[in-house]
């Protein structure tokens, strides 16, 4: 269980990531593998097994031609549709994870699987602070009291 510390900054890292005054960045490589929390096997391996299927078959029914038009056609579902929501799929995991549990995004803190942003700055794994970090970064309610908006 996370030291109180740590609670209270990873409360304050959700309410800063809802407003959009910081944003996670994700190792979508080193969350998408065994191992990872938010792997899902089949997300990535069934449009592989799909994709190879469909060129045998294209190869067995209309020979070379047809099976590098098949294959021709795959790369291209893969890299313009596939990879694009599988990157967004494993962000969505990542941040429902890192979120839910402050010990959980500490762990993927220290794997060095996320990186936090505001503005033109950002604090990456090991050496920055996340804490420090979220210390840092105002959310809306103080910024609109600093600027005397509220």
């Amino acid at each position: 269980m996370a030291d109180r510390r740590v609670r209270d900054a990873h409360a304050r890292l959700v309410r800063l990531l809802r407003e959009k005054r910081l944003t996670l960045g994700v190792n979508i490589g080193l969350m998408n593998r065994p191992g990872s929390p938010v792997f899902r096997r089949v997300e990535t391996a069934l449009p592989i097994f799909l994709g190879i299927m469909g060129v045998v078959i294209a190869v067995a029914i209309g020979g070379f031609p047809l099976g590098i038009v098949a294959l021709t056609a795959g790369l291209g579902v893969w890299f313009l549709v596939i990879l694009p929501r599988m990157k967004d799929q494993v962000y969505a995991r990542t941040l429902g994870y890192v979120t839910g549990d402050p010990d959980a995004f500490v762990r993927v803190w220290e794997a060095g699987a996320v990186t936090l942003q505001r503005g033109g700055e950002e604090c990456r794994p090991p050496d920055g602070d996340w804490a420090a970090f979220v210390r840092e970064t105002r959310t809306q309610e103080e910024q609109d009291r600093e600027d005397g908006v509220a």
